[in-house]
């Protein structure tokens, strides 16, 4: 194999292979050649391991010494710095938070990920999702991440249809090691910042000066050791991790919920469901609050809450790992191999306090808690919706339409208790059954115990109680309904109507938690047979190398229980949005694949050309259904002097739909972020709301949610089918002879995705009817009696999972790497630069006109997807082990496709350190050095769940300055 080309593969390229240890792909070069790359060779995207190989798709690499420098102790903060890597779940989301970390490579979604663990899945993380959780992969170990971009479903099953992440453990370490590092966010408050105005303007309290917050503990220990003459080797390791909580109330920017854009002005928004209370009559849709002066009495209008100060940015978080990776040479033929890795992590997402959020309609205007003034408005004659009869006295009394929206700011905020405890083990067996041919052979099995316990939140069942008050005839004194009829003799009355008049009794009877346990599991198991038939003659006339073979089986069965109390069984929790059912119900799939290495031509009149082929058949089975599907690939690598080399390929992707998919319960949930037909000034005509179920009357009269959240109807579909897609890569790799040590590569990329596993959107159906008045798209938006989607169950729009629509997206990553030998006391300089160019990002809900999201971001398209995105990092290392670093990270533009602009945002990282004696490794490093504050926007622009504090924190550096000590000893 040409040397200029094997330093290419090195460069430019990874393993995943499918042994035991992934390294195991790598070869050893001549002296001449370890001299210039220092390392060996590293193969990538395919199972055969051929020392004649060279990768033929995108990849990049993240090796230890990089994950040293940036200081993560979460792996996902390590990964998402990459331009091909999006935001996922991560430690800064809150209001939505699952309590996992996920991958996204693409912007394609973090189901369309494959995550890997030294060439092996990673189980789901989560009863609600398919995607891995990499919290179960402790950062002090990692040997490297190899991030292959485009789809590789041939090499790797279904879910690698934007990529696959590998994470390459450290399993040949020897001695022991110890870890530890402490991290914290600081950030300067300025009087200066974006949002002070509005701030200003409402009244609202904000910080001013040094934050510093947010300490991070991190502690690892390792110890690796052969034994029995070097024939077995094992590397085991126990990890802490302790992350404090940061608040949004502890930075400027972030300290009110925004509402308006840059361009029209920013205000503080927030929730009408407020600590005063609103109470929403149903005739006429006027809003009155009780007076601020304390009286017994209503004033029209209503107040806005600020939610944010009380929610987090980042959440607290306790993290313990405990693993180990042994294997065993019997003999040639028999290696077995075992790995077993544990997580039991726990974090807690906060946001603001519960309430009514209208979860109550009506009022009895037998209530001796309203005063005269305030019955003469609630109980007005239009106002009055139905008679009833006490049960205990027999009279009749009048009940009123009236939405009660009332923050239960006496309760504190709602906390969500999720802890994930997670077990991977894999035993195997490697070996040589002949000199042309070599099995791998394992048994993997993966879980995830989840638990949830929801806290602080109301229930609707004991809300409706605590208002419906009457009169006791034996006490005369204020006293629940269901006290004297026997149904609940518990209840407290609650007091809303007059300031200050709650009873801590009413609020700990309101009080109730919320429960939910399940798991997820992942059996797999793998057998590939590897032959190299250059004995057998099978050469061709140009090359010295004969053609590989693999042949593989693979069988795996995913399964899925989510068990829910009676609390959100019901949709008794009012902060909620919707019930939440129980879930149960698992696949399995069998698959055949094979693939074939073919060098073609090998140091004749071109250096290199060969081509790499492969085939999966699988067949999926489930409780509803039964398919099968076809992937396959054709990769090309031409060398045509030792100075370049050319790659291209395409791939066939598939991804099954997954339990959730195809079981999640159908219900009730907030879905979509804007309703053009509500408030006084609707964003569409009458006409189009029209289209939309809106009356005459209705039309200016509906009322707007100011938190931007509105009903969707949501679930799985049994009848789901997977979703295909067709990946295109083409680029060059440069290896300059006349310039040693250097590498570039620049490669283009093109996937197209067809029958995309999704929802429409809320907000892309409310469009697409707005703008075509088509009768099947308008059938999916369903108002309640008020024209309302938010105020009751009753209003929502259609949005299950189907197989709708399509995704694409396409682009140019760019890679370059120079290391030069300054001198013998001077030591070297380290350069490395990736960069990518997002030409395309279509998302097309399969109703109307597809979006474009490159260089956008919003409801629809999400996180940020700028058009160029790059990171650079300059190194220093000296033969003293003194050494330092300098990183670039850069954003581009993005824009909401209204008025909405993010500027480009640059971030630079400082890292220094030091070597003592061969077994100190000391680290000082700082991110984000100039404390650089995000870009900013209003709640109706941030996606959800992903949005948080009026940016997009896994996104931007929205917590300031990132300051970092460390040490590593080794023994």
């Amino acid at each position: 194999m040409n040397t200029t080309v094997k330093k290419a593969a090195l460069r430019s390229a990874t393993c995943f292979a499918a042994f035991a240890i992934c390294t195991t792909g790598a070869y050893a070069q001549d002296a001449a050649d370890d001299a210039n790359t220092g390392e060996a060779i590293i193969v990538t995207g395919s199972r055969i391991v051929n020392p004649n190989l060279t990768s033929a798709s995108p990849v990049t690499v993240v090796n230890a010494a990089d994950i040293a420098a940036t200081g993560t102790t979460r792996v996902e903060d390590l990964v998402n710095s990459l331009p091909q890597v999006f935001a996922g779940q991560g430690g800064n989301v809150s209001n939505g938070s699952s309590g996992t970390a996920t991958l996204n490579l693409r912007n394609l979604g973090e189901e369309r990920t494959m995550v890997l663990v030294n060439g092996r899945r990673l189980m789901p993380g989560d009863p609600n999702s398919s995607a891995a959780d990499i919290n179960a992969i402790p950062a002090a170990l990692i040997k490297r991440v190899d991030v292959l971009t485009g789809g590789a479903s041939a090499t790797y099953g279904s879910d690698a249809i934007a990529g696959v992440v590998n994470f390459v453990m450290d399993t040949d370490f020897e001695g022991f090691r110890l870890d530890s590092q402490y991290s914290f966010y600081q950030h300067n408050n300025s009087a200066g910042s974006a949002i002070t105005g509005p701030l200003d303007a409402a009244g609202y309290d904000y910080p001013s000066g040094s934050s510093a917050n947010g300490g991070t503990v991190d502690t690892t220990l390792s110890f690796g050791t052969s034994f029995d003459d070097g024939r077995g080797h094992i590397t085991a390791y126990v990890g802490y991790r302790k992350i404090n909580a940061v608040l949004q109330g502890s930075r400027d920017y972030a300290s009110c919920a925004l509402s308006g854009s840059s361009i029209s002005g920013f205000g503080c928004g927030g929730s009408s469901t407020s600590p005063t209370g609103r109470f929403l009559l149903t005739d006429d849709f006027s809003s009155y609050q009780p007076n601020p002066d304390g009286s017994a009495t209503f004033v029209p209008g209503y107040g806005i809450y600020n939610y944010n100060p009380l929610n987090y940015y980042q959440r607290p978080d306790e993290r313990y790992t405990a693993g180990f990776f042994a294997n065993y040479e019997i003999n040639s033929a028999i290696k077995p191999y075992a790995e077993f890795m544990f997580m039991d992590d726990r974090t807690v997402a906060q946001i603001a306090p519960s309430g009514d959020f209208g979860n109550t309609s009506t009022l009895n205007c037998d209530n001796p808690l309203l005063s005269a003034q305030q019955l003469s408005i609630i109980c007005r004659p239009s106002n009055i919706i139905a008679t009833r009869v006490d049960p205990t006295t027999g009279a009749s009394y009048d009940v009123a339409g009236v939405y009660i929206l009332r923050r239960n700011v006496e309760g504190g905020p709602r906390q969500d208790d999720l802890q994930h405890t997670s077990y991977r083990a894999v035993l195997g067996s490697q070996g040589d059954l002949s000199p042309e041919w070599s099995y791998d052979a394992y048994y993997q099995y993966g879980r995830t115990n989840f638990a949830e316990t929801y806290l602080n939140d109301l229930s609707a069942t004991r809300v409706a109680r605590a208002l419906d008050v009457v009169t006791d005839p034996s006490t005369g004194s204020a006293v629940c309904r269901s006290v004297l009829d026997g149904s609940d003799p518990n209840c407290v009355p609650w007091n809303i109507f007059q300031l200050g008049q709650v009873d801590p009794a009413a609020t700990a009877y309101l009080s109730t938690p919320g429960f939910q346990r399940g798991q997820t599991s992942e059996q797999v198991l793998s057998a590939t047979v590897t032959g190299d038939l250059t004995n057998y003659g099978i050469v061709s006339p140009w090359a010295q190398d004969g053609v590989q073979m693999l042949f593989g089986f693979e069988y795996r069965k995913e399964s899925l229980v989510l068990n829910t109390d009676q609390a959100f069984q019901t949709g008794d929790l009012t902060g909620q949005g919707a019930a939440t059912l129980p879930v149960s119900g698992s696949f399995h799939v069998t698959e055949f694949f094979t693939e074939a290495s073919l060098p073609i031509i090998q140091d004749s009149f071109v250096k290199e050309f060969s081509i790499n082929a492969g085939y999966r058949y699988s067949k999926y089975k489930n409780a509803d259904n039964s398919f099968s599907t076809d992937t396959y690939k054709v990769e090309a690598t031409l060398a045509p002097t030792a100075d370049i080399a050319f790659r291209a390929g395409y791939n066939r992707a598939v991804r099954a739909p997954n339990v959730q998919n195809l079981f999640a319960p159908n219900r009730i949930a907030l879905d979509g972020n804007t309703d053009g037909c509500a408030g006084s000034d609707p964003e569409y005509t009458a006409a189009q709301c029209a289209y939309m179920g809106v009356t005459a009357a209705q039309y200016g009269n509906i009322p707007a949610n100011p938190a931007d959240q509105y009903n969707g109807y949501i679930g799985g579909n049994g009848d789901l089918s997977p979703e295909v897609a067709d990946t295109y890569t083409a680029g060059v790799v440069l290896t300059p002879t006349f310039l040693p040590g250097f590498t570039a590569s620049v490669d283009y990329f093109d996937i197209k995705l067809k029958g995309a596993i999704q929802r429409i959107g809320a907000d892309t159906i409310l469009n697409a009817c707005a703008e075509t008045g088509d009768s099947f798209i308008c059938s999916l938006i369903h108002r309640d009696a008020s024209g309302s989607l938010w105020l009751s169950s009753n209003g929502y729009v259609t949005d299950t999972t189907q197989n709708i629509g399509s995704l694409r997206t396409k682009g140019i990553d760019v890679a370059a790497a120079f290391v030069h030998e300054l001198s013998p006391s001077l030591g070297k300089l380290n350069l490395s630069f990736q960069g990518t160019y997002l030409d395309k990002l279509t998302i097309d809900s399969g109703i109307g006109t597809p979006d474009e999201c490159a260089g956008q971001f919003g409801p629809v398209c999400g996180t940020p997807s700028p058009k160029w995105r790059h990171q650079a990092r300059l190194g220093w290392e000296m033969p003293s082990g003194i050494g330092a670093s300098l990183r670039w990270r850069y954003f581009g533009s993005a824009d909401n496709g209204d008025s909405e602009h993010f500027s480009p945002q640059s971030y630079f990282d400082l890292n220094l350190s030091a070597r003592i004696e061969d077994h100190y490794t000391l680290r000082f490093g700082v991110n984000n050095v100039f404390d650089k504050a995000p870009p900013v926007t209003g709640g109706s622009n941030l996606a959800s769940v992903y949005g948080n504090g009026n940016t997009y924190p896994n996104v931007y550096d929205a917590l300031g300055r990132y300051i970092f000590t460390s040490v590593s000893m080794d023994f």
